[in-house]
């Protein structure tokens, strides 16, 4: 019996980079998707536009994936909040899974995201997956929409689909513009780094973790949404002293030094009942572990 196909677009991306051997492990042959259509370690290269039509029906006619994990979203590290470019990918996502169930496929993973929940009511606990959704920015609300049309959809399309919401995550290859990619940058430099007082508590996964999730939600067949995260929430100064220390440079992190930003939520937690309890899925990592195998692989650590 030949192995189930996966396509995976975004597969270069933070997240995407990490999810490819834990689909591999599951049993998936792995199409890589980009727009380059490059090969990528341990999976075969497809070239893949999905913000053009004829690239999707072509890859989707050509290959005819049985499985579809789809994390490509825009990925601008400091506009993805406010980009107009959002409303671009609404329209793609669902033109993607109307193709991909045209060509056969059976089971779907979209990603979303926790920016979808009603952050103001976060600090009265983990926010379980019928927490009331009230995305406060236009990226948020544009996966709101998405998930909200693509989990209605499926039964009419044939599908068995999970709608997966990650809450924050840090990793190997971070770009600049995000939290723990800046840290890194600076302090690579030796440079001081200004931060807020990190007293806001944040639900943190590591890449590699959040890679297993999505790869242990495409092998199962949960469906609906998902909350994908640790289900802890430390402070984020806690995971900022925790990369300082570990690189040997504490005393260049300043905190304090930079304001929030006004209704900066005290919390947010998530409600990982489904993720244990319905996928089965634990971490492998706490938060010591995954710094340091994250600086280990930006070669900061030995």
């Amino acid at each position: 019996m030949s192995a189930p196909v996966v396509l995976l677009t975004g597969a270069t991306g933070l997240i995407g980079r990490q999810t490819v051997e834990p689909l591999r492990a599951a049993g998936f042959r792995v199409l890589a998707a980009s727009r380059a259509g490059g090969d990528v370690a341990g999976a075969a290269g497809v070239a893949l536009d999905c913000l053009d039509r004829a690239s999707v029906r072509a890859c989707l006619e050509r290959h005819r994936p049985s499985h579809l994990l789809h994390l490509a979203w825009h990925d601008g590290a400091k506009d993805r909040w406010t980009s107009p470019h959002n409303l671009d990918w609404v329209g793609a996502t669902l033109d993607l899974l109307r193709g991909f169930a045209a060509s056969g496929g059976r089971r779907a993973v979209l990603v979303g995201s926790c920016a979808e929940y009603d952050w103001t009511r976060a600090a009265r606990g983990p926010l379980a997956e019928d927490a009331p959704l009230r995305p406060a920015t236009l990226y948020g609300a544009a996966k709101a929409a998405t998930g909200i049309a693509a989990v209605a959809a499926a039964p009419v399309l044939g599908l068995s689909l999970a709608w997966a919401r990650p809450f924050f995550c840090y990793g190997p290859g971070e770009p600049e513009g995000r939290l723990v990619g800046d840290l890194i940058a600076g302090l690579r430099a030796r440079r001081v780094v200004d931060c807020t007082d990190g007293l806001q508590r944040r639900d943190f996964l590591m890449t590699g973790d959040l890679g297993r999730a999505l790869a242990a939600l495409a092998e199962g067949n949960v469906e609906g949404p998902v909350n994908v995260a640790s289900g802890e929430a430390p402070e984020v100064r806690e995971v900022i002293m925790a990369f300082a220390g570990a690189m040997g440079c504490s005393d260049l992190i300043r905190l304090g030094a930079r304001s929030r930003p006004a209704g900066d939520p005290p919390l947010i937690r998530a409600d990982v009942t489904r993720l244990g309890e319905e996928v089965g899925f634990r971490p492998a990592h706490d938060l010591a572990s995954g710094v340091a195998t994250t600086l280990r692989a930006e070669g900061l650590i030995p």
